[in-house]
Order: structure tokens, then C-alpha cells, then sequence
């Protein structure tokens, strides 16, 4: 399996992080990530976790996500979101996520449930639509 990779975006980084990831490759995926944050020289950042076919990962794997975790909002995320596409993985996640702290930033979507997963991952991440929240009708033009 390739390592995650990091895209730049405009709010900031959507990391592609499908399938089984082993401590080598979570390693160096965050270290990558790290290096980016680091050269942004303090700007904040949010990101989108794009995790659609991923499945349990190992305990180490899910140390070094945690490590990340921690780190990335001590450096600069604002907010983020996972994609998910699996109930295991989500349990996992969240459980990492409430370990961490990180969870009162972070929001999750099931792709599988909601075709506008992506809309709303960075409506949260831009704008602070809280996607687990009721939004506002739209007003209706006449």
C-alpha cells in the first residue's frame, strides 16, 4: 500500500489515506505533513482526511495517528474532518480522536450516507458549518 499522500488545498492540506496503513507508511506520512506545516511559518491550516476504504489500522499505526493528532493542533489546525466509509474504522478514529482531544475539532462523515460529504467537509473546515448540526434552510428566490 502507498504511503498517504498530502495535497496542498486552499484551507490548507486533504490528505488521501485509503486501505491498511502500517507504521512505516503512517511515519512517513506525517513526517511529510509535518514538514509542510513547519514551512508555513505558523499560518493556520485545516484538513480534510479523505480515509474512504480504510480499515482497522495496527495499535502502532493508531499511536503515530494520535501523535499526529496532538501535534497538528498545536501547530496551526483550526479544524478538520475524516471521510470514512467503514463503521470499524470510525469507531477507531473517534476513539483516537476523544484520546487526544482533538474531537471537539474534528468532525466526521460517512460517505456512504451522505453524497455531499464533501461540500460539507469544507464548508466546516472554511467556513464552521458544523455538519452535525441543523444548517439554516436557504432562502428561496422569487
Amino acid at each position: 500500500m502507498p504511503v498517504p499522500q498530502n495535497v496542498v488545498t486552499d484551507y490548507g492540506f486533504r490528505v488521501h489515506a485509503p486501505g491498511y496503513i502500517t507504521p512505516a507508511e503512517a511515519r512517513a506520512w506525517f513526517e511529510d505533513l509535518r514538514a509542510r506545516v513547519v514551512a508555513m511559518n505558523g499560518k493556520s491550516f485545516g484538513l480534510l482526511v479523505d480515509s474512504r476504504s480504510q480499515k482497522a489500522n495496527p495499535p502502532d499505526t493508531q499511536e503515530l495517528i494520535k501523535e499526529s493528532m496532538v501535534w497538528l493542533r498545536g501547530h496551526g489546525m483550526e479544524r478538520s474532518v475524516v471521510v470514512l466509509d467503514s463503521t470499524v474504522a470510525l469507531i477507531q478514529i473517534l476513539r483516537l480522536a476523544k484520546a487526544t482531544g482533538v474531537y471537539a475539532y474534528e468532525r466526521y462523515l460517512d460517505a456512504l450516507k451522505d453524497p455531499e460529504w464533501e461540500t460539507k467537509a469544507v464548508d466546516w473546515i472554511v467556513r464552521g458549518m458544523d455538519p452535525d448540526l441543523p444548517q439554516p434552510a436557504q432562502k428561496q428566490a422569487r
